[in-house]
């Protein structure tokens, strides 16, 4: 299981400003995978390759029908998202970092430059450009005419869609140690609530539009003698389950907030970089060790643990079609019952190393791993 770690000043520079600190495969075997007597998928529709994805922060992101992807050389793909054929091909000419989002003819991702850019979906030129204090550190995502993005430095800002003002930015101070994100912190909820999982195991909800905190929250407390035992970050995706705000750090817990005032309703130690899922009746959490544990949304109560993907470089889980997804780092996607955490389905990918959370858009999951290996699934 990957763990990465970066060393950051507290007053970061203008570009960049970490250093990477600690990488380093744990020493564990992954835990070899047990033969099914019957497998209920799930169905690989497409798999494609999305060139130079391996060399940076890269999502894919669906418009009408259409999936974009995007990758560090400058080329931005859209590919018919039923088929996976390669509909148009954009070049920026320029290194990029992080991307995509797309927005009524625009797509926006972020060079190596620090810079945000907005360019025309129909032949890549420029829209509108805008510096930030550092590189992006996740693919941009819109809420309403807001582009919200998150910053290296830990900023988190708002900008014009059409015309690239900054509407509005937050910032919070980051401790020494911190934890590199391989998946998205910031989720927007409508169009109006962003929730941003932060340093020092925060987690907060923003007005989109004006950038006023709503409410911030502290999922865990540091804990440890060393700086490395005291890293609490929220690195992956705080959800939203039309009641509760659920969040899970690093080394620290899983916990719930009333989504309106903040106020914690329940938490459980567990540490995880990867991320959670919640229905609104149970939160489902891949912890670090790839161990996959549901919660009872209401009081916290410990439902089930799925103890047969430890160590296999795990996914956060998606709800497809009524089941749990997660894919493992050996390129294998998993369906389980959600009643019980039993594995009911199995199939092979072209997929190898750290895959985020997938990108789910009705009855089928969008994944793509840090080599740029991209695949469509469906129960």
């Amino acid at each position: 299981m990957m763990r990465r770690l970066l060393l950051c000043a507290a007053l970061l520079p203008a570009l960049g400003g970490c250093a990477s600190w600690f990488e380093g495969e744990a020493a564990y075997q992954p835990t070899p995978l047990k033969p099914l007597q019957a497998s209920a998928g799930p169905k690989v529709l497409w798999q494609a390759s999305v060139p130079d994805a391996d060399r940076g922060l890269f999502s894919p992101s669906i418009e009408q029908g259409k999936l974009w992807v995007a990758g560090s050389s400058g080329k931005i793909q859209q590919l018919d998202a039923q088929t996976g054929k390669t509909l148009h091909t954009l070049d920026v000419k320029q290194a990029l970092v992080a991307g995509v989002a797309v927005d009524d003819g625009l797509v926006f991702v972020g060079n190596d430059r620090g810079e945000l850019l907005a360019v025309s979906a129909a032949d890549g030129k420029p829209v509108w450009k805008q510096t930030l204090t550092s590189l992006l550190a996740e693919a941009p995502q819109l809420a309403g005419q807001v582009l919200i993005v998150r910053a290296g430095d830990g900023r988190v800002s708002g900008f014009d869609v059409k015309t690239g003002r900054q509407v509005w930015t937050q910032w919070q101070a980051q401790p020494p140690l911190t934890v590199r994100a391989t998946t998205p912190q910031i989720k927007v909820e409508g169009s109006d609530v962003l929730l941003v999982g932060e340093a020092a195991g925060k987690v907060a909800a923003y007005a989109a539009e004006r950038g006023d905190q709503l409410w911030q929250s502290v999922v865990a407390n540091a804990r440890g003698a060393s700086e490395l035992e005291r890293v609490t970050d929220v690195v992956s995706q705080p959800m939203f389950d039309g009641r509760r705000v659920c969040a899970v750090a690093y080394q620290g817990r899983v916990a719930c907030f009333d989504s309106r005032g903040g106020q914690q309703l329940w938490a459980r130690d567990l540490s995880s970089s990867r991320g959670l899922v919640s229905d609104g009746k149970t939160v489902v959490v891949t912890a670090e060790d790839g161990a996959i544990w549901a919660f009872d949304a209401d009081s916290g109560r410990n439902l089930w643990k799925q103890d047969d993907f430890r160590y296999r470089n795990v996914s956060a889980p998606v709800t497809l079609g009524g089941q749990l997804l997660v894919i493992d780092g050996e390129g294998y996607a998993h369906l389980l019952s959600s009643l019980d955490g039993r594995i009911v389905g199995r199939s092979s990918l072209k997929v190898n190393g750290t895959v985020p959370r997938p990108l789910v858009s009705g009855d089928v999951a969008y994944v793509l791993d840090n080599h740029g290996n991209l695949s469509a699934l469906t129960k």
